[in-house]
């Protein structure tokens, strides 16, 4: 037995049609027409009109209006206004902990298995640290993204893994996702590689640095 042929675009055209032409469907949009001809005749209050709208079709139409309207305004505004709350809200918002008291919470934390708890304390130690050597500036106001994208023009060879610690973060706080234990070691191998980093002068303190070296050349 040969198997079914594909049919062409205008035999699908024609097959649509007929199963479309068929009285169920014509019912389905007389209905939808109809309903439509007398929400107009009542917005319009044309006298003339013979499709009156009682109080409980206007009722159900003002519903189903206004649920399609709020499940459209959700689907498209929710996950922008997540979106935005994550990447603005700051990872030492409110945090008066230093690096140090931040990482024994973490341990202790983890200790207990709450591993994604523990992690969100190590990234926050993290970058209070990185606050505490002034590898960057201004620590109370950055998200994680924006710790880690200056950290990692202080710590090149870092700054992948800084992003990447960023991501974590930012999945753990504000995506509500379980943490691990392999993200908490992830995370505290991090920290150990930013504590024992040397970082780079900035642009212009290399620049004055290199400057100095020239002239003192004999």
């Amino acid at each position: 037995m040969s198997p079914p042929l594909t049919p062409s675009a205008d035999e699908a055209r024609q097959q649509l049609s007929g199963e479309l032409s068929k009285p169920v469907y014509a019912d389905v949009r007389n209905w939808i027409a109809d309903q439509f001809q007398r929400l107009l005749d009542w917005l319009t209050g044309d006298p003339q009109s013979t499709h009156a709208l009682s109080s409980g079709q206007l009722t159900a139409i003002v519903v189903t209006v206004a649920a399609v309207a709020a499940v459209a305004i959700w689907t498209f505004l929710g996950p922008v206004r997540t979106e935005r709350r994550r990447r603005e809200t700051a990872v030492l918002a409110d945090e008066d902990r230093s690096a140090q008291q931040l990482r024994e919470d973490a341990a202790r934390l983890a200790a207990a298995d709450e591993w994604g708890r523990a992690t969100i304390e190590l990234f926050r130690a993290l970058v209070r640290s990185l606050g505490e050597r002034a590898v960057i500036q201004d620590t109370s106001g950055l998200t994680a993204h924006e710790a880690a994208a200056q950290a990692g023009v202080r710590l090149p060879d870092l700054a992948a893994g800084l992003a990447e610690g960023a991501e974590v973060f930012d999945a753990l706080a504000y995506g509500r996702r379980p943490g691990s234990r392999q993200q908490y070691h992830a995370m505290l191998a991090l920290d150990a590689g930013v504590a024992q980093a040397r970082p780079t002068l900035p642009t212009g303190e290399a620049a004055e640095a290199s400057a100095v070296e020239v002239v003192s050349v004999p």
